[in-house]
């Protein structure tokens, strides 16, 4: 064993008194409410566990909802709980019956008149996000109520669709979790341990809170999506999927999907920022959307003006506060100090995704599995360099901080060494919102030992395809298209990434600026004396940067966004990286080149047939090769320092398919690589679907492959079923 984590989970803690109190007076409520023969008796038995419990009057609900009969006549035996419309728990519509399994079609029906009564008498814009509940005092099933025209002024019932959220049996609960998921219900009073199963419970597909929230986004975008400043956000967003899928899955519903979890992203980076329960107010909200809260912060490239950020517009700002209070209403119980694991893969695995794939190259590596690998790797060098170059929600990236948090001390030096030695890239726009916020939930307190600004070094790029010059010159430069213009960034922008950021911002600065003008050169030399003096220092060719804050210009004045900033910031990162680390690690994309976006094959293929030489002689199996193994031998080549590592999670088809015969042979070119370990993952559980394995190689300056390939067993060290870490 080693030492305890800096990251491990401290469980919520109870004391034995309460515990027992649990007990006895679950007990005492199972055995009497089954002998309950109406359902009256049944709803009275109820409050009285909620009083007993929590020290509630039976009458509680009555005085929560003084008014309500003249929304709706209510029943004896029903009742509806409404507080603020902000708050998802806030406002529950109750349905008891005596035995749900028999009349549940009812107690459906019921509350479906409930909602439709209650929405039709609230605008449209002001609906309460109403939870409902039937219950027969034992077994309860919770609904999400959505309508698909939500701007309609009455609103049927046959028109209210019940959601199932979950369902459960209080006899198969211990009276602990008894008086978890009734205060989850009904107070929210609990502080909650941040895992897995509690976020997703709250916030994954299946929850309330992504039903209501995710249904409050998408009819706004709805409303917006023809605006030509909006539509160019989902082109933009559209095109980096083609390139992760090989095809079009593009559809507003996955749009306000991403940007429902890239809002609850920030919304947990500000909380573990600021400690704070309290809600923010709007203006405040509105700032941390859009990102410039932690500017402010001094957090640099965290978030930006991206391609989620639309929420924060004007036009949309209503929506975004309204999501975000909701969203706010769930956080606000979870102490995110307590954080032991990723809890945002799981909510990204739900959420990322397109309703209909097939082989479309995501695979999501278990913690336990991507933690072997970071300990394998940093074991004998923690001060290491470390890329991630296809980081998805940032598991990797996550851990290796943890260890080297472990390993190093939390010192304001070892944060200083994570920010520059703890690097991802990701060409998945919501992948990089995600990995960047999980980056920051891993760094945690030791943020706080920061001096000046800091800047999250994880980027939106295309690893293994950088940009290229305009012509085949050393000191030619590079070109990029942004919407139907082309951009020529000058090489002297690349001599730091700090250079390089500092010299867009300022072009785009000025190009708001000057919206509707038609500036000067010397205006902007000046606009650069005065803000941005030390570009001037560095000798960075302003007539060139001016053309470059024009190309933006256009793009506002055109209502094509200001988006391209970010784009531009991002695309270029990989060109800083090349030949800077002593570890590369990760889970490439699996896609077979068949599915890849053809005008992206292209580009593939010249790397696999003509730079690298996987398939010497034998194009016709060009179609089956995994893009993995194109990955590995390009991050390899790109971003390792010779000596170094990379370390890949691959497809199981490595040991043995024709396709990788020239891999497992060393018949390919350019890069030299020495295969050190092969871990054979075949029957290693909780795992992926598809068969796999883990290949470690070592780049050495014309160093020829070790042959034959690696053993393709692994020790028995590894655990076969539900594993954990040792």
């Amino acid at each position: 064993m080693g030492k305890r984590s800096k990251l491990q989970e401290k469980g919520t803690r109870v004391p034995d008194t309460r515990q027992a109190k649990w007990e006895q007076v679950v007990s005492a409520y199972l055995e009497s409410v089954q002998a309950q023969q109406s359902e009256s008796a049944k709803s009275h038995r109820f409050l009285g566990l909620l009083k007993d419990l929590f020290g509630l009057q039976p009458g509680f609900i009555e005085d929560y909802v003084a008014g309500i009969e003249k929304y709706v006549k209510v029943k004896q035996k029903d009742r509806i709980l409404r507080g603020r419309m902000d708050n998802l728990f806030g406002n529950l519509v109750i349905e008891f019956e005596r035995d749900l399994s028999k009349t549940r079609g009812e107690a459906e029906e019921q509350l479906q008149k409930y909602v439709a009564y209650l929405w039709s008498q609230e605008a449209p814009a002001k609906r309460a996000p109403y939870l409902c509940l039937a219950a027969d005092g034992i077994h309860f099933v919770v609904y999400s109520p959505t309508i698909e025209e939500r701007d309609k002024a009455e609103v049927r019932p046959e028109e209210v669709r019940l959601e199932p959220v979950e369902e459960v049996d209080l006899t198969t609960f211990k009276p602990r979790e008894v008086y978890f998921w009734l205060d989850r219900y009904f107070l929210r009073k609990e502080i909650l341990a941040p895992t897995t199963e509690a976020i997703v419970k709250d916030f994954g597909l299946r929850s309330h809170a992504f039903r209501a929230a995710g249904q409050t986004l998408l009819s706004r975008w709805q409303g917006l999506k023809e605006k030509p400043e909006f539509h160019v956000v989902y082109e933009s967003w559209a095109k980096y999927l083609l390139i992760v899928y090989g095809t079009s899955v593009a559809d507003e519903e996955l749009f306000t999907r991403h940007t429902y979890l890239s809002t609850l992203a920030k919304l947990m980076a500000w909380r573990r920022l600021t400690g704070e329960r309290a809600a923010p107010d709007d203006d405040q909200i509105l700032s941390l959307l859009e990102g410039q809260f932690f500017k402010e912060q001094g957090i640099e490239n965290f978030l930006e003006e991206d391609f989620f950020s639309w929420v924060a517009r004007e036009e949309a700002k209503v929506t975004g506060v309204e999501a975000a209070r909701q969203l706010l209403s769930l956080l606000q119980n979870y102490n995110l100090r307590e954080l032991s694991e990723d809890v945002l893969k799981s909510l990204y695995q739900e959420l990322v995704d397109p309703a209909t794939r097939h082989d479309l190259g995501e695979y999501y590596t278990p913690d336990w599995l991507a933690h072997r690998m970071i300990r394998r790797l940093l074991e004998d060098n923690p001060q290491g360099r470390l890329l991630d170059p296809s980081c998805g929600s940032g598991t990797f990236l996550y851990l290796a901080v943890g260890e080297k948090r472990e390993r190093l001390g939390d010192t304001r030096q070892t944060l200083e060494h994570i920010l520059d030695s703890v690097v991802g890239v990701d060409i998945h726009p919501l992948a990089v919102t995600v990995a960047k916020t999980n980056y920051i939930l891993a760094l945690g307190d030791l943020l706080k030992k920061r001096r000046g600004k800091v800047s999250i070094p994880i980027y939106l790029a295309d690893t293994i395809r950088l940009p290229e010059r305009w012509a085949d010159t050393p000191m030619a430069d590079y070109e990029v298209q942004i919407d139907d213009q082309t951009i020529y960034l000058p090489q002297a922008l690349l001599e730091s990434p700090e250079l390089y950021d500092e010299a867009i911002e300022a072009a785009k600065e000025f190009a708001v600026q000057n919206v509707g003008r038609q500036p000067t050169g010397e205006q902007f030399a000046n606009y650069l004396r005065a803000q941005h003096p030390n570009l001037l220092e560095d000798d960075v060719p302003l007539q060139k940067l001016f053309v470059i804050s024009k190309a933006l210009r256009n793009l506002i004045e055109s209502r094509r966004d200001t988006i391209w900033a970010f784009v531009l910031k991002n695309i270029y990162k990989p060109l800083f990286l090349k030949g800077n680390f002593d570890f590369v690690v990760g889970n490439p994309p699996w896609l077979s080149f068949r599915y890849a976006e053809p005008e992206y094959q292209q580009f593939l293929k010249r790397q696999i047939t003509k730079t690298y030489w996987l398939l010497s002689g034998r194009g016709k199996l060009i179609p089956s090769l995994e893009l993995a193994t194109l990955f590995f031998l390009r991050a390899a080549d790109l971003y390792l320092r010779d000596g170094a590592t990379i370390a890949f999670v691959l497809p199981r088809s490595l040991f043995s398919a024709d396709q990788h015969d020239d891999l497992r042979q060393g018949k390919f070119k350019r890069v030299g690589l020495r295969f050190e370990e092969a871990w054979d993952l075949e029957g290693v559980k909780p795992l992926f679907n598809v068969p796999s394995c883990v290949l470690f190689g070592q780049k050495e300056a014309g160093a020829k492959l070790s042959y034959p390939f690696p053993g393709q067993s692994v020790s028995g060290e590894l655990p076969r079923k539900n594993a954990t870490l040792d």
